[in-house]
């Protein structure tokens, strides 16, 4: 029975492990999207008004169905990339000055940049360290002593379109420790290292204040965007809190919604 007892335990662990595997996967259409977008859009092989490969062509490069060829279209089309005109092909448009992204993805500014083929840069970073009652939008850290505060500019083509302050706690990345690898987003250090599982966030229209206007180096009310995010591991604790301001026209932030059932 022992023999027996110890291959049954074997068997599941095994299974267990290629289970996780199979559900860390990510799909196909997925991958193939990545793929197309970044072999035949973003590195310019083919220029706006170029057409796509046909569907049948697409399927013999990926070795997929023209269901999963068209899935992976699709995204493309609804991110605004190509132009689909049934019986007749796909066609590259114009890049889009706005950086687009969909609100359900927890990646950051940068990576929403990279994907939709904008170089995005950082400027004016201020890394601090602070006692928790030292800023009141660091209280949200409840059993912190200390944080850290990352404050810094972001800029498309040398114009400030981003001002982008984050706070995170000692016990989750010491100051030394961001100091040495912030390379322009937090949020990326904490993915980087398993530590961001999901995050709230509260979109609000702000006029910018005399304090904001000089971030974005303007003495005009211009009209921003405001995001508050918590940003949680997977026990629930607040890893982050980021506050950004971000001027409207250079982000673009899609909501897919379904229908119940």
């Amino acid at each position: 029975m022992a023999p027996s007892t110890t291959r049954s335990k074997s068997t599941r662990s095994t299974t267990s492990k290629d289970i996780s595997r199979i559900r860390a996967r990510r799909p196909l259409q997925s991958e193939i999207r990545e793929t197309l977008l970044s072999e035949f859009i973003l590195s310019g092989r083919l220029a706006p008004g170029d057409k796509m490969p046909s569907e049948a062509e697409l399927c013999e490069i990926f070795g997929a169905s023209r269901v999963t060829i068209r899935t992976a279209m699709q995204g493309l089309k609804d991110a605004g990339y190509i132009r689909i005109v049934r019986g007749s092909g796909s066609w590259v448009l114009p890049r889009p000055e706005s950086i687009h992204s969909g609100l359900d993805r927890l990646v950051s500014f940068d990576t929403f940049a990279a994907n939709s083929g904008t170089r995005i840069d950082t400027g004016a970073v201020e890394i601090v360290h602070l006692d928790r009652d030292e800023d009141e939008l660091a209280a949200v850290f409840e059993s912190a002593m200390g944080v850290t505060r990352i404050s810094r500019t972001k800029l498309i083509d040398g114009s400030v379109v981003a001002w982008i302050v984050d706070y995170v706690p000692d016990e989750v990345m010491s100051t030394d420790e961001l100091t040495r690898h912030f390379t322009g987003s937090v949020l990326d250090l904490l993915l980087e290292r398993d530590g961001a599982a999901y995050s709230d966030c509260t979109i609000t229209p702000v006029v910018a204040d005399a304090e904001l206007q000089k971030h974005f180096g303007t003495t005009e009310s211009t009209a921003l965007l405001q995001l508050s995010e918590l940003t949680r591991d997977d026990t629930g604790e607040i890893v982050n809190r980021s506050e950004a301001w971000l001027l409207p026209d250079a982000f673009v932030f899609q909501l897919r919604r379904r229908r119940e059932g």
